[in-house]
């Protein structure tokens, strides 16, 4: 959140800006915080990042207000020297081991090393593993400051583990419905009508502990959601059930290069809806299409595969509440 606000500070007259002057800026620059109890919090921390930037000096104790919830400073100055100063800055830290690959980081980077090695100092290794945006909320004042910053569980280009500042990643939750099956597998479905009407008849089937919302492509990022659930479930596998078109059989396929996880079809579902779906008409076929169905269902690519060059495919809504009961009975 503190880079707009540090973007437009850099651009007020002169080298000293008042504490008025700071929250004017402020709300310009997030309009959305005129009701925003703690919005000074977030202002000085955003002008200490902008101090670690080395794009302002905080004044003294002196120059704090006396009283507040925090105490502001009742002026700025702002920094026009060049680079040298900044990383000159840099050299007297008593950087932790843990950060000892700051010099070859860039300055914003830098900048960033700073804020986190101040913290670790101060918390000395006291901290739970907790969500990334609490952490980031913590050190930085801002809750999304390290979203974009993260690869891969690290930061720094992997320099870094999260667990280093006590912090993990956390997917979206996914949608279920359980069921009184504690141990069977469970089922994964790439659209949300099909999920209640298949939730609805596992209540009475029992043949998957939870049916799970994939919601399309949004289950290509959930692995660890998905293992969540399995883990609540007792469940040992993990079926997917989706449209018998060619996005409908990348979405499994994708979650399987990605994840050490492995979906694996839901074989009678997909027989179901070969046998009863309600055929549309295709757009234009992908040159792979032949590859897509050979390697999610390679049982019934040949009938697949007839049915695309045809120039059709199969919603899975096809396999509906209806249809779905009257095999229960």
């Amino acid at each position: 959140m503190g880079a707009g606000f540090l973007e437009m500070l850099m651009q007020e007259p002169g080298k000293r800006v008042t504490l008025p002057a700071l929250r004017t800026v402020w709300l310009a620059a997030y309009p959305e915080q005129v009701e925003t109890p703690d919005r000074d919090s977030q202002l000085l921390v955003a002008l200490r990042l902008g101090e670690a930037q080395g794009l302002l000096r905080l004044p003294g104790g002196g120059g704090f207000e006396r009283f507040g919830n925090p105490p502001m400073p009742l002026f700025i100055t702002l920094v026009r020297e060049g680079k040298l100063k900044e990383t000159a800055k840099y050299n007297s830290v008593s950087w932790l081991p843990e950060i000892g690959f700051w010099p070859s980081l860039s300055l914003s980077e830098q900048a960033t090393a700073f804020m986190i090695n101040e913290w670790l100092i101060k918390r000395r290794g006291r901290f739970l593993q907790v969500p990334l945006r609490e952490r980031s909320l913590d050190i930085f004042g801002d809750e999304k400051y390290l979203d974009a910053r993260v690869r891969n569980g690290a930061l720094f280009g992997g320099r870094m583990p999260l667990s280093v500042i006590g912090a993990m990643r956390v997917e979206h939750p996914l949608a279920y419905r359980p069921a009184d099956a504690i141990g069977s597998p469970v089922l994964v479905v790439e659209n949300h009508h099909t999920f209640w009407s298949l939730g609805e008849w596992n209540e009475q089937s029992k043949r998957y502990s939870a049916v799970i919302y994939g919601g399309g492509n949004t289950i290509c990022a959930s692995g660890l959601a998905l293992l969540e659930v399995m883990r609540e479930r007792e469940a040992q596998g993990a079926e997917y059930f989706g449209d018998v078109d060619p996005e409908g059989f990348n979405i499994p396929l994708k979650f399987n290069r990605l994840h050490q996880l492995q979906l694996i079809p839901s074989i009678g579902f997909y027989q179901m809806l070969l046998r009863i779906g309600r055929r549309r008409a295709s757009e234009v076929l992908p040159r792979d299409y032949q590859d897509l169905s050979t390697s999610w269902l390679p049982e019934l690519a040949e009938q697949i595969n007839d049915l695309w060059s045809e120039g059709f495919w199969l919603p899975q809504e096809g396999v509906g509440l209806e249809q779905l009961m009257a095999i229960s009975s």
